[in-house]
């Protein structure tokens, strides 16, 4: 059986048992499916509609990378530096408390569904590609409303098929990744249709 994100969760709090975790634990905690929670982690807070201005960038650049990763079979990498960062059992309590009512929530909605499709080698490479793309629209920094979220979406989506071996979750995922790109497109060309009405 796919383990549940709400029960990694709990093992985190276990593992720590009131005592400070490095990410590189918290990664190692979560059995290889640690950098698949933290992206969709890291994404959470763009899947609303109005932008974070100053970080998407960054944060899309992050996402570039992750999707490369996931294209070409490697494993995600992150530096021991940062590995090493330690986080305090407060916070951590208090991280794990909010993301269990999120990952109960995402349970109802995500879970083991066209095995057969998610298992093919070839749909890595579709899901690390649809990352990168959207990743790539997720940096441009545009302040209008739903560019970040729909891109945000689709890696969180993507990310949650992988994790939960949901082959509609990351079908919806390359919808959203399309839609991100068409919604880009679809202003660049309403403004640039407006510039040449007004010249």
């Amino acid at each position: 059986m796919t383990a549940r994100l709400s029960d990694d969760l709990q093992a985190l709090l276990a593992r720590a048992d009131g005592r400070e975790l490095t990410i590189g634990q918290i990664i190692d905690t979560l059995h290889g499916r640690g950098f698949n929670v933290f992206v969709a982690f890291l994404v959470l807070p763009f899947c609303q509609p109005i932008p974070l201005p100053g970080i998407s960038t960054p944060f899309g650049l992050v996402l570039l990378l992750y999707g490369f990763r996931v294209a070409i079979g490697r494993e995600p990498w992150l530096p021991r530096r940062l590995l090493d960062v330690r986080i305090s059992y407060p916070v951590l309590s208090k991280l794990v408390a909010a993301g269990s009512v999120l990952a109960r929530w995402i349970e109802r909605l995500i879970k083991p569904r066209l095995r057969a499709f998610t298992a093919a080698p070839p749909v890595r490479i579709v899901n690390g590609l649809a990352i990168m793309a959207s990743a790539f629209v997720f940096m441009l920094p545009l302040p209008i409303p739903l560019s970040n979220a729909i891109p945000a979406w689709a890696v969180l989506l993507i990310c949650l098929g992988m994790l939960q071996e949901d082959g509609a979750a990351m079908i919806a995922g390359y919808v959203a990744t399309l839609a991100a790109w068409l919604y880009v497109g679809g202003l660049l060309w309403a403004g640039n249709a407006g510039l040449q009405r007004v010249f």
